[in-house]
């Protein structure tokens, strides 16, 4: 009975994916690029945005794609100011205002046509979009600050906002690296502008920002660039873990069947691994498959640990769990990579390796924050009450876990 619902339920998982309108999301996760040039007078950027952000933003019908030319052409008149108004600006204590330069609608980063498929239409379609910001009364700041509400009135499902997180690169006009890191809604991100870098006499054309998705070759730059970058990345991968409903209700289906302290190590340890495999493998564009197939997988993986902990609980606490968690964990890597693909398109690949071993490093830190506090609180149980409260926690605790990931599952199989 328990192997028939173990084949069962792994097949349900894999054909839910391919059996549901692709347009469907189930993390509400979007990865953009944001440049920037510091100049004596002014901040020039480009951002770029997907096609589906465009059409979530403007209220276009997801499920009629591709959309008419003249629909497409409003929907980025309109999303300019938009994007405009959704980035701020604070040089040193004043907020700076935006004013829209020009916008453009890009083929992928691959140079690839996206084809007929609505999902690849909608996500490998982006707009670009060039904006100024200049300082008052000309005057160079010490220190800008980059923030960002974008989607964030807007939910994918109720209750759960979009997610959307810019990748950011500010290089003085001579093409030195000034800073990189990432700009979340809560997570904004400061930059120092040194004396050299207020001198920058060059003028910056926002046209020739981003010829695919990136600055192009950048000239020497100060090694504390990449210590800051390195910084931003591990912030961003623990803030994945601790806002990520996915990795949540995944460890806690884990913590609750786990009955030592290095079983649920060993087991982090493993869906940790399997979950920075893919991201490598998928952010260096190695393997891509689309959210359509993976998001409901993602949202499926976790009802499956959680009533395998009910149903089969001498499995759960077993070394069969080992292999679940590292199954599912290569999964969970897919769900993030792909934006980060877009987003760093281009860069070097000492760069790129930087950026992974950040982000990786970031994710085991907050799997071992979520994880460990939760087991202990459980363990606390099963030495007061073992016999009768424990088998009751997990069993409860499982259903309602299982039940969080059911409210996901159908969330990625909606029409959004």
């Amino acid at each position: 009975m328990r192997r028939r619902f173990h084949r069962h339920f792994l097949l349900f998982l894999l054909l839910s994916g391919a059996s549901f309108p692709p347009s469907a999301l189930a993390h509400p996760f979007l990865q953009n690029s944001w440049w920037v040039v510091t100049e004596t007078n002014r901040l020039v950027m480009r951002v770029s945005a997907t096609l589906r952000e465009v059409a979530v933003a403007q209220q276009l019908d997801l499920t009629r794609t591709p959309f008419p030319v003249p629909i497409v052409q409003v929907a980025l008149s309109n999303h300019a100011n938009y994007v405009a108004g959704h980035l701020s600006v604070r040089a040193d204590a004043g907020e700076l205002r935006a004013e829209v330069l020009d916008y453009q609608l890009l083929a992928g980063p691959d140079d690839e046509p996206p084809g007929d498929d609505p999902a690849q239409y909608l996500d490998r379609t982006h707009a670009v979009f060039d904006l100024e910001f200049r300082y008052p009364k000309g005057n160079p700041p010490h220190e800008i600050s980059f923030g960002q509400a974008t989607l964030r009135e807007h939910h994918y499902a109720p209750g759960v906002p979009w997610d959307v997180t810019y990748s950011l690169t500010v290089r003085d006009a001579s093409r030195h690296d000034v800073a990189r890191g990432l700009v979340r809604t809560d997570l904004p991100f400061t930059v120092a502008l040194d004396a050299p870098t207020n001198r920058a006499a060059a003028s910056a054309d926002p046209a020739n920002l981003t010829p695919h998705f990136g600055f192009g070759p950048a000239t020497a730059s100060d090694p504390g660039v990449a210590v800051r970058e390195f910084t931003s990345f591990v912030r961003h991968g623990l803030h994945h873990v601790l806002t990520g409903y996915d990795h949540l209700l995944f460890l806690s289906a884990l913590a609750l069947a786990a009955v030592r302290w290095r079983d649920l190590i060993r087991i982090i340890a493993l869906f940790t691994l399997a979950h920075s495999l893919t991201v490598t493998v998928a952010a260096l564009g190695w393997l891509r498959l689309p959210s359509w197939i993976i998001e409901p997988i993602i949202s499926g993986s976790i009802i499956y640990v959680a009533l395998e902990n009910v149903l089969a609980p001498e499995r759960a606490a077993g070394r069969t769990r080992w292999l679940v968690a590292f199954g599912f964990g290569l999964v969970h890597g897919l769900g993030f990579a792909g934006g980060l693909q877009n987003s760093l398109s281009g860069e070097p690949s000492a760069h790129l390796a930087l950026v992974i071993v950040a982000f990786c490093l970031g994710v085991e830190l907050g799997h071992l924050a979520v994880g460990g506090p939760l087991f202990g609180v459980l363990q606390a149980v099963r030495r007061g009450r073992e016999e009768t409260l424990a088998p009751v926690v997990r069993r409860w605790g499982s259903v309602g876990v299982a039940c969080g990931g059911a409210y996901f599952l159908w969330a990625a199989l909606r029409q959004i």
